[in-house]
């Protein structure tokens, strides 16, 4: 038996999360016009009322459709007294096939670490063995592309968020602006709070 089979051994493999019904998807976004109104053009631009990628009657599954896959658990990390509280689960997987999974009103703080747009490739060596690990932050579509895809999983986030919750996305120069205006639409601008600059 390899050191590979040992490893893959340890990992248990849990089934398919409870689901959430998939009924026809209601319109979500926050209705913002009592408070502030998008201007129809800005010069010659249009600007959209809505986030890009969003179709009003399929939401963000026109790209992204739903694919229910086995979910492999990788680790169950117990906080507190034991018996206090479920462990917590660090899940393997495309995040917005798990978050789709998840129910609705369950989540009281998401921090994100997205790609930034940075248009790079990246090689990482990792571990002992000098594993080069890679990925592309180049997007088809260009910065369309990449806001789309950020905004199908900004919005399953907003869905899993609690009404108390917060979530903090980590981003640089490259793109932070334009998701700014895209989380606006999303969770509405009058519950931005704060920017941190390091």
């Amino acid at each position: 038996m390899t050191e590979r089979d040992v490893q893959q051994e340890d990992i248990p493999v849990e089934e398919t999360l409870p689901q959430e019904e998939d009924s026809a998807v209601e319109e979500s976004l926050p209705q913002q016009e009592e408070y502030w109104r998008a201007p129809v053009r800005f010069g010659s631009v249009p600007v959209e009322a809505e986030p890009k990628g969003w179709d009003r009657r399929q939401a963000f599954r026109k790209h992204f459709p739903r694919v229910n896959l086995p979910i492999q658990i990788v680790e169950r990390v117990p906080l507190g007294r034991e018996g206090d509280h479920e462990p917590n689960r660090l899940i393997w997987g495309d995040n917005l096939h798990v978050m789709r999974q998840l129910p609705s009103n369950s989540i009281d703080l998401i921090y994100i670490d997205p790609p930034f747009f940075s248009g790079r490739n990246y090689n990482v060596i990792w571990g002992d063995n000098n594993e080069l690990r890679s990925f592309e932050d180049i997007w088809e579509g260009g910065l369309d592309g990449y806001l789309i895809w950020l905004n199908a999983r900004l919005f399953e986030m907003k869905r899993l968020l609690k009404k108390t919750g917060s979530i903090y996305v980590h981003c640089d120069w490259h793109a932070s602006h334009y998701i700014k205006v895209e989380m606006d639409k999303i969770f509405g601008h009058e519950n931005f709070r704060n920017e941190i600059i390091g």
